[in-house]
């Protein structure tokens, strides 16, 4: 069945991860939704859990969002009108999200339920899957399916830019002259530093930009190295990006980014809900695939990064990887939702 799509005017509460152990991929794409959606005349509160880092509620506010208070199990209460709700959470069981859609319904609203793993059996109106191959998974409880990176939630920046960033992939050095480290908003698994020094190793003319974790200290020799640059959390990401020639990255949503803007991305997958979109994206010709899990051997990493490159590879990698996404996929899933 299809199912009825939200209606502008009304309300929505976006409920979203955001902690130091879930990383903030979760809260960027779905702030991003968010944004969309009030764009398009709906009411939109975001609601973060309290464990959530006060950068995230700072962005929240920055973003001119409602940032919303109470408890995640009382967001479907009656109200003077429908809610209708998102879930970006992998933290909430099927059962939780099935009793979540019931009141919902009951109450004339609706779920959408941002997922990546298909791993709960539960029922929505709305799935957003945004990963290569989602739409090879069972989602035998949603009314409809939005699956692929033709859905990646991205800033509006990114699709922005993305006329600029596929002229400059055209120039893209067959040896990285600037490299840019990044591996999420928390970096849980560890790998900044590791890559970084790496990146150093395989390519002795390059600068390599290293975005660390707000909430870590920096790494004192890498902080020393003259061919170094240290910057904390960027809210125009898209720039420093755009400005590199080779990016070392997870398998997360930063990927979906990259490939937007015709970046070409040496993938480390650490954890392993990130394994599926790795083998799929290596498999493509879409990244270099640099690890397949957490690996944090310097000259293992530096090897790999050295044989990866070569003569055109870094073109040929970002011309393919801005194939996967234009970058609109925000506003499509905003449209289905208000339609």
């Amino acid at each position: 069945m299809t199912a009825a799509p939200l209606r502008s005017g009304r309300r929505v509460r976006v409920l979203c991860e955001a902690s130091s152990t879930t990383g903030l991929g979760h809260f960027v794409r779905s702030v991003a939704l968010a944004r969309a959606l009030t764009a398009r005349g709906a009411e939109v509160e975001v609601l973060l859990r309290p464990d959530a880092l006060p950068r995230a509620r700072e962005a929240v506010a920055a973003a001119g969002l409602d940032l919303g208070t109470g408890d995640w199990n009382a967001v479907a209460l009656p109200s003077d009108r429908p809610v209708d709700v998102v879930v970006d959470s992998y933290r909430v069981t099927g059962a939780w999200l099935a009793a979540l859609h019931g009141a919902l319904r009951a109450a004339g609203g609706r779920l959408t339920v941002v997922d990546d793993l298909a791993d709960r059996a539960f029922t929505a109106d709305v799935v957003v899957n945004q990963n290569l191959g989602a739409e090879r998974l069972p989602y035998p409880g949603a009314g409809t399916v939005l699956a692929g990176p033709v859905h990646a939630l991205l800033r509006p920046e990114f699709p922005a830019t993305r006329a600029a960033a596929l002229a400059s992939a055209h120039r893209l050095p067959d040896v990285p002259r600037s490299v840019l480290v990044l591996f999420g908003g928390t970096d849980p698994s560890g790998m900044t530093g590791p890559a970084a020094h790496a990146a150093l190793a395989a390519f002795p003319g390059a600068t390599v930009r290293v975005i660390h974790p707000a909430e870590t200290a920096p790494d004192p020799e890498l902080a020393a190295h003259p061919r170094v640059e240290l910057l904390g959390p960027r809210p125009e990401v898209h720039r420093d990006m755009l400005g590199a020639d080779l990016v070392v990255t997870a398998g997360g949503t930063t990927l979906w980014e990259l490939c937007c803007l015709a970046r070409p991305a040496a993938v480390v997958a650490v954890a392993g809900n990130q394994t599926a979109v790795y083998d799929g994206m290596g498999a493509g010709g879409y990244v270099l695939p640099l690890s397949r899990a957490p690996e944090r051997s310097v000259p293992r990493l530096a090897a790999r990064l050295a044989e990866l490159t070569g003569p055109g590879r870094l073109r040929e990698v970002a011309l393919a990887a801005a194939t996967v996404t234009d970058g609109s996929g925000t506003t499509r899933v905003a449209e289905v939702l208000l339609a």
